[in-house]
This record gives C-alpha cells, structure tokens and sequence, in this order.
C-alpha cells in the first residue's frame, strides 16, 4: 500500500494536469504545422458570367447635364442655382467614377 502527505498528492495531480496540457498542445501544433501535401492539377476554367450592368450611360447623361450647365452659367444666367446645380452634379460623377476606380482596382481589372 502507497501512502502520501496530502500535499504530495495535490504536487502530483497538478503535475499530471500540466503535462497532459503539455502534451495536447504539442500535438496540437504539430497538427497546425504539419508539412502541406501536393497539390493536384488546376481543372478548366468554368463559363464566363454574364456581365455586369453599366454605368456608361448614367455617366454620360450626367456630364452632358454638366456641360449645359457650364453653358448656360457662360450664358450669364441666374448664377446661384446654376453653381450649386453644376457643383451638385460633378460631386456625383466624381463620386461614380471613384466607385468604379476602386471596383476594378479590387478586381485588378482595367477600366
């Protein structure tokens, strides 16, 4: 028969605890960075999808807007709503042509 202090017994359950731990974060890590297999062949590339709707047209009514606008301000007519008109418009197409720019850089595609 095996008798231990109290204090001893308590050494020896902590300790089996700690390397148990130890011993399943060993494995793991071993299992995280492990060596990686082969890869196989790429297969064919799938169907091309249909494309996306434009925003060519949009764009263009809106710099055509612009431009009367330009004129009509050249014109020297009412100055004030022309102005705000004509800034309210650039910051829209600047705007859309900043969405676009940005959506073909994430694609890595040229626009």
């Amino acid at each position: 028969m095996v008798s231990l202090r109290r204090n001893q017994f308590i050494a020896l359950l902590v300790g089996v605890c700690v390397l148990s731990a130890a011993i399943g974060t060993g494995v793991a890590l071993v299992a995280q960075t492990g060596p990686t297999g082969a890869r196989g062949a790429q297969g064919p590339p799938g169907p091309e999808g249909p494309e996306g709707p434009s925003s060519a047209a949009e764009v263009e009514a809106l710099e055509a807007e612009v431009g009367e606008l330009r004129a009509q301000l050249e014109e020297g007519e009412d100055g004030s709503d022309l102005e705000s008109r004509l800034e309210e418009l650039e910051s829209e197409v600047s705007g859309i042509d900043g969405v676009t720019s940005a959506l073909c850089e994430e694609l890595d595609v040229f626009c």
